[in-house]
């Protein structure tokens, strides 16, 4: 019981962090420069995954983590250079520490759903 309760507030929690993180605008005639973040493979954007946080713009993060995967790397290796990717970028945020939380939200997000698109 405490397992399943701790999966749901997991998922709320993540709900929540995804709807209140602003999207950065997308690229040229509204082509995402890079792969969207998030499950599908939609060049025009994945509206459901805001594409960065406070600032700090996660979709190179999201194509070299997809480039990793690709190229046969462990997917354990894959997500832990994405979260390092990520956290590097919320460097430049405007609320780094906030950033970085929702780095971990994703990279928590990619370890546990990840394996449904691997």
């Amino acid at each position: 019981m405490t397992m399943r309760l701790t999966r749901v507030t997991f998922g709320f929690l993540l709900l929540l962090t995804v709807l209140a993180a602003p999207a950065v605008a997308d690229g040229p005639q509204g082509c995402a420069p890079w792969r969207p973040c998030g499950p599908g493979n939609s060049m025009g954007g994945n509206r459901l995954i805001p594409q960065a946080g406070f600032g700090a713009d996660f979709r190179p993060a999201c194509a070299n983590h997809d480039a990793c995967l690709a190229a046969g790397i462990s997917r354990r290796e894959c997500d832990r250079q994405f979260l390092r990717e990520m956290q590097c970028a919320c460097e430049q945020s405007r609320h780094p520490v906030l950033c970085r939380m929702q780095a971990r939200w994703y990279y928590a997000a990619a370890r546990i759903f990840g394996g449904l698109y691997h």
